[in-house]
């Protein structure tokens, strides 16, 4: 178990998402940032890159819909406009660097043989000329993924060191539906690791069965809004195996609590036009692990 959990970690703290936009902007010294239109490497089609971004701190946001991907425009506006038509055939990864003293740094996004999509950063070479003042690298892209198949992303420390991990301690889930109107009921164990910016949270979910039966995973990375009080809401989310095929994925509700040492989630089936699908419903609370500050 720990291993599986330490293995979600290191690739899921790995992904998926077409479409064009822009992000434009010029500074002195710098080159000018244009959005990318259909540029795609490997399935990857990048939306917009930079060296600017109004996200100062480091962030991934993982976007399935598109009331979720307002917010983050909100955060920074030269983001692109997208609408929910996108979003029945894609996702969108967006990779915020933080501020760094000098220029040279960027955000890359890459996909792996395995699948896996890795992002990290890439810093000026030993000896380099680069421009002297603050920058902001970001790079955002889409990934043709419909559906609800779960997403994974490969991380590297500095996104991974933003992360707090929250340890499952209690929780159960029912899964019931399809032809023969089948019922299952299981226990709930594992992590949740999240990153947050403003109103933004950014799961990674490495939730499991608990128990010795069929094993059921919920191994997904994904964004939701959190407001003032602590309320969150994940609009949709894949439902991984823990709800049988065909389903609609997950919507999530919930709240972080005790000055956000806790959170409890409630989690949803989103609706199915299939008349003999699979639907899930189930509640989680978890607790900070090595609590320092405010998620």
């Amino acid at each position: 178990m720990l291993r599986t959990i330490a293995l979600l970690m290191r690739s899921a703290l790995a992904l998926s998402s077409d479409a064009s936009g822009s992000h434009a902007k010029q500074n002195a010294g710098l080159p000018i940032q244009t959005a990318k239109s259909e540029t795609a490497t490997k399935a990857l089609n990048v939306l917009a890159e930079g060296f600017h971004s109004a996200i100062t701190h480091p962030f991934v946001a993982v976007i399935r819909e598109a009331e979720t991907y307002s917010e983050l425009t909100k955060l920074d506006i030269y983001l692109p406009k997208l609408d929910e038509e996108f979003f029945k055939s894609n996702i969108v990864v967006a990779a915020f660097l933080g501020e760094r003293n000098t220029g040279g740094y960027s955000v890359e996004i890459t996909r792996e043989a395995n699948g896996d999509t890795r992002i990290s950063e890439k810093a000026p070479g030993k000896g380099v000329m680069v421009p002297q003042m603050v920058t902001s690298p970001f790079k955002m892209v889409s990934v043709p993924l419909g559906g609800a198949r779960p997403v994974l992303l490969s991380l590297d420390s500095t996104w991974r060191q933003r992360t707090r991990p929250y340890r499952v301690t209690g929780g159960r889930f029912t899964m019931s539906g399809g032809f023969a109107g089948t019922a299952e009921q299981f226990g709930l164990e594992g992590e949740i690791r999240i990153l947050r910016e403003n109103s933004l949270v950014t799961f990674v979910f490495g939730i499991f069965r608990s128990g010795p039966e069929k094993k059921r995973s919920l191994i997904d990375f994904t964004t939701g809004v959190v407001n003032a009080d602590g309320h969150l809401t994940i609009n949709k989310m894949s439902a991984d195996s823990f709800v049988d095929a065909p389903n609609s994925g997950l919507k999530v509700s919930g709240a972080f609590s005790s000055g956000g040492s806790k959170i409890s989630l409630g989690f949803n089936s989103l609706p199915s036009m299939v008349a003999d699908g699979y639907q899930g419903e189930g509640t989680l609370e978890a607790e900070l692990v090595a609590s320092e500050s405010k998620p």
